[in-house]
């Protein structure tokens, strides 16, 4: 997961770079993004938002392989399309998505989310990541540029994949609590998940109990939860890798 967060991340620095996109019209604007989009490692996709409703616009390669669906087929279906792929039990991850971006504060923020779509293989967990590119005038999102990847194999192998499709809800709510920490805090955060006390803990990373002890605190804080069992819950939810 953290992999296709560091790709919209890069992704958006090449946005960021080119930011004559604003000062031209909106085909030239949609070209560029296009161009970025298809420079992603990752499945990658243009989304565009349209008052309580989205549609696909473009997809890279791999996206179109992975969806079993070619360009002409988004374009004539739009929103239908959307709705179409969305498993009927995990809709309201859709208009979560659309809630958040309807909320002007949130535009420059990114939405994470796991979604349960009908893709070229069947149903498969896909996770994604997404972050509004251009703008609207009135400061409403015109485009936002996604990046994803299945996690379905993942989920099937894990023994708390029952766990996680009941907490879906909390997963996507806090996904973003979780990729803002560091790689140090995420490795203590699974280690706490296991039940490892701070004395093993401080062992396997060759660090000082108390040093695991203030980072127990700092998750505490960043995570905002009332103690290590919060932190459990978060370390067995998120221990895909």
């Amino acid at each position: 997961m953290n992999n296709v967060y560091n790709e919209l991340t890069e992704l958006f620095a090449k946005i960021d770079k080119a930011l004559y996109i604003k000062n031209i019209d909106e085909v030239a604007s949609l070209a560029k993004l296009k161009e970025i989009c298809d420079s992603s490692n990752e499945m990658s996709s243009i989304f565009e938002m349209d008052s309580m409703s989205y549609s696909m616009v473009y997809s890279n390669k791999a996206a179109f392989e992975y969806l079993g669906i070619t360009e002409d087929t988004i374009h004539k279906m739009g929103f239908k399309y959307i709705i179409s792929i969305i498993h009927p039990d995990n809709i309201s991850s859709m208009y979560n998505m659309i809630k958040f971006y309807a909320n002007k504060e949130n535009k420059n923020l990114c939405y994470t989310g796991v979604f349960f779509i009908k893709v070229k293989n069947g149903w498969e967990w896909t996770y994604s990541c997404m972050k509004p590119a251009i703008c609207n005038a009135d400061g409403t999102v015109k485009y936002l540029l996604s990046t994803g990847c299945s996690i379905d194999n993942l989920l099937k192998s894990h023994k708390n994949y029952k766990n996680l499709q009941n907490n879906l809800s909390f997963f996507e709510a806090h996904a973003a609590k979780y990729l803002s920490l560091t790689s140090r805090e995420k490795e203590v955060l699974h280690l706490i998940a296991e039940e490892h006390t701070s004395k093993e803990i401080a062992g396997m990373l060759h660090i000082s109990p108390y040093t695991v002890d203030t980072y127990r605190k700092t998750l505490i804080e960043k995570l905002q939860v009332k103690s290590s069992i919060g932190l459990a819950r978060y370390g067995v939810l998120f221990s895909l890798k």
